[in-house]
């Protein structure tokens, strides 16, 4: 590694960083694997960033003269290897140019942050990790993640305050669970971790709030109490780690950090379980949470937040063609509006209405006013800023809309659908090798998240690598996605790849599906538009036209429409979407 003075430096480059200390190049927050020579290059070429690096230069740094090798198959096999892990070419590079004859010259942009002793004044930036249960209880699971649910939404209400959602007791592979290392690889400047363990009545929690630079406890306690008592619990935890961050709160701020959204324990229990059952994105999955989460504000009909996310599981089903917007997007908006009513801070609300705004009215200017609300509202709440990079990417603002998903899947690195959400986006945008990579992500992460494996079949497809496509839908389909949307991208690809029985076997599958339940007609358009047939395509979305199907507001910027998109009345349907 090439030698450097003081504190060891994070680098930062496109998607990537190189972390010094740590002796890591990462793309995403996850582990790249390089080998030492390849990454002792890329570090001192970053270290003379815009500048040529002779081969010279290189052998004397990381091939000792009395070291005997091939130095030429060397460096050639380190530089391959570079480029390889990085996603770059020779030929059109990113990041490494070979300077015939000389050398070598990194070409992208670069940010340099020292990691470093913490300063004397506030902590902006924690980790917040679930709760390990001590007990085992499947019963009592939901605390372990709903207490630091609660602690993270009170703290995203702290201006300034960058917080993490850590969603799951992961093991990472090459630093196993240590919150510590975990904390520094994101970048944050302590973590909240700790225990649980109920027995019958009686809640124990230890937690603990760590500064990542110096691995010293910034405080810790242990609460002993009646289960009765969860919510003043989670309100002290709640105050004690923003005392400890030496974050300076107003009144109302301080307010909102022990602010409360219903004192039922079971209505409690109900939302944490409803939430966790939509981000799994499949049908059963929305079936429980809209049952979790109507008994949750039948128990409690005050709880706006329930409401909130209700309206959210409401609607999402929209976007997988599994329900007609005409059902979906009317009971959301009530339910949206309703949250709204009784508490018109509530950034889910926010961006659940400008989704029906977006999808159902169609109207683009509304939709991202109400997104723009939310993250203002709470910049840490994840699924609003990938809603919002969806809302961008169907404009065709792909650098924006990265952008967005990237700080979502930051802000809870371990989410499945944070994860799979940022694949989409890269669909979207074209960028398919990227998306595939991001994809295997996802799936490390969480594999039972359906969306994981509409994008990478989409991407797949569109490098013509059609067995692994079809085997990505099939998986979708495996494991509960909707059958209707993924049978319809599973026509696409047989017709592109020339297997035109297969597609029109897939569309009379999809007549039949039509005759007991909802099946969008733009289902049908995206068979059509695999096997070439224009006349019958446009007819299908001309039809979905009328019917506001939901994907019809990726017109624009969809791979699934290529075909389609040649024929002029493709562009009137566009003009008419105001797209």
């Amino acid at each position: 590694m090439a030698a450097f003075n003081g504190a060891p430096r994070i680098i930062r480059f496109a998607s990537f960083e190189l972390d010094e200390g740590a002796g890591e190049l990462r793309r995403e927050g996850m582990k790249i694997r390089l080998q030492e020579q390849p990454f002792q290059i890329l570090t001192t070429l970053l270290d003379n960033a815009g500048k040529i690096v002779s081969r010279e230069e290189l052998r004397e740094k990381i091939w000792p003269s009395n070291t005997f090798v091939d130095f030429d198959h060397g460096i050639n096999n380190a530089i391959k290897r570079l480029r390889e892990a990085l996603g770059d070419t020779a030929e059109t590079p990113r990041f490494i140019e070979t300077i015939p004859r000389r050398g070598y010259r990194f070409v992208g942009a670069i940010q340099t942050a020292q990691v470093s002793a913490q300063p004397n004044g506030s902590i902006d930036s924690i980790a917040v990790f679930p709760l390990f249960n001590a007990a085992s209880d499947p019963d009592t699971d939901y605390l372990s993640v709903g207490i630091p649910g609660s602690v993270i939404q009170s703290l995203s209400r702290i201006p300034g305050l960058r917080v993490i959602a850590w969603g799951m007791l992961a093991d990472l592979k090459d630093i196993g669970f240590d919150p510590l290392a975990i904390g520094r690889k994101l970048q944050v400047k302590a973590v909240l971790t700790g225990r649980i363990c109920v027995r019958s009545t009686r809640l124990r929690l230890q937690v603990d709030l760590i500064d990542t630079v110096n691995g010293q406890e910034l405080w810790g306690d242990q609460y002993d109490r009646e289960l009765t008592e969860l919510f003043k619990v989670q309100d002290e935890v709640s105050t004690e780690v923003s005392h400890n961050l030496r974050l300076r709160l107003s009144g109302e701020d301080q307010t909102q950090v022990t602010r409360r959204y219903t004192d039922d324990i079971e209505a409690y229990r109900l939302y944490v379980r409803g939430r966790r059952y939509g981000e799994v994105r499949s049908v059963e999955g929305f079936k429980k949470a809209v049952e979790c989460l109507q008994e949750a504000v039948r128990r409690d009909p005050g709880y706006a937040l329930a409401y909130a996310e209700l309206a959210q599981v409401l609607h999402t089903p929209a976007y997988y063609a599994s329900v007609s917007p005409h059902e979906a997007y009317p009971k959301a908006r009530e339910i949206a509006l309703k949250a709204l009513a009784m508490d018109d801070t509530l950034a889910e609300a926010h961006d659940a209405l400008a989704t029906v705004m977006q999808n159902y009215d169609r109207d683009w200017i509304g939709s991202e006013k109400e997104y723009r609300r939310s993250i203002e509202l709470n910049p840490n709440y994840p699924v609003g800023r990938f809603h919002f990079a969806m809302h961008l990417s169907m404009l065709g603002r792909f650098e924006e809309a990265i952008k967005e998903a990237r700080e979502g899947q930051a802000r809870e690195p371990v989410s499945g659908i944070m994860n799979a959400g940022l694949a989409w986006i890269l669909v979207t945008a074209r960028e398919f090798d990227w998306c595939i990579e991001q994809s295997h992500t996802a799936i490390d992460v969480d594999p039972t998240v359906t969306l994981t494996y509409i994008a990478m079949g989409t991407a797949y497809e569109q490098k013509q690598m059609y067995p692994d496509a079809i085997s990505a839908y099939e998986k979708g389909i495996e494991i509960g996605g909707a059958v209707a949307l993924s049978k319809a991208f599973l026509g696409h690809v047989y017709g592109s790849a020339g297997n035109r029985d297969k597609a029109r076997e897939i569309l009379h599958e999809l007549e039949s599906m039509s005759l007991r339940g909802y099946v969008p007609a733009l289902d049908r358009a995206i068979v059509y538009d695999g096997l070439k047939e224009t006349e019958a395509g446009i007819q299908a979305l001309e039809e979905s036209f009328r019917d506001r199907d939901t994907l019809l507001i990726y017109i624009k910027v969809w791979p699934h429409f290529d075909n389609l998109r040649l024929d002029p009345r493709f562009a009137g349907m566009q003009r008419q979407l105001g797209l």
